[in-house]
């Protein structure tokens, strides 16, 4: 079974404006492996991935619309000769990257989620990921003119005190931590150990975002 404390998916923004979603292997030996999209005929990334180098170097095929290429090895870069070490950790990293993407579908389906996802007006329907999620979320923040966060900060202001906590999650996980932080406040710890069930459950997914 994959360890978790192993790996870490996450996402950067890059220059040309695409969110660019990588798998982390943690321990040795320590790799980022980049996760792009392709089309299943042409082999090509799709639009959204923007550039992305899916023919130099080691590249390992999760699916046919999936590929794990950019490696870029921390401890160690292997030789061209030495495929079977780069196809073994990069197997590994596909089976991890598959488990922790089951963490966010998870995640997506509780009831608390999907309540405060329709709340605040953000249609999660179409993500299969947390990078798909914080791209869903940040273009519909820039779409409105902010006033996604804004709906937030309000609705944190007349909910439950158990329901809280998934909405601090939910801007967690869209990498918007500083506004997650202003509603927590001090009192964040106080309100998570208050939430039980499915409301705790989606508030720890998220902030963990693995």
């Amino acid at each position: 079974m994959t360890d978790p404390k192993k790996w870490q998916i996450g996402s950067t923004l890059a220059d040309d404006g695409t969110r660019r979603e990588y798998i982390v292997h943690l321990v040795s030996p320590r790799f980022t492996a980049r996760v792009v999209r392709v089309d299943p005929f042409e082999q090509q990334p799709v639009e959204k991935e923007g550039e992305a180098d899916v023919v130099n170097g080691f590249v390992y095929q999760i699916d046919r619309r999936t590929v794990l290429c950019e490696i870029d090895w921390t401890d160690r870069i292997p030789d061209a000769d030495e495929r079977d070490f780069a196809a073994h950790w990069l197997g590994e990293a596909d089976r991890a990257w598959d488990r922790l993407r089951s963490h966010f579908l998870r995640w997506k389906a509780l009831s608390p989620v999907q309540d405060m996802a329709s709340r605040i007006d953000l249609d999660i329907s179409g993500c299969s990921s947390w990078s798909d999620y914080t791209e869903a979320f940040c273009s519909e923040n820039d779409r409105s003119d902010g006033d996604l966060v804004k709906r937030v900060r309000h609705l944190a202001n007349v909910v439950s005190t158990g329901e809280v906590p998934v909405l601090i999650g939910m801007l967690h996980a869209a990498d918007y931590s500083r506004v997650a932080d202003q509603i927590g406040g001090n009192d964040i710890w106080r309100r998570l150990s208050r939430t039980c069930g499915e409301h705790a459950e989606a508030a720890a997914l998220a902030i963990m975002r693995q």
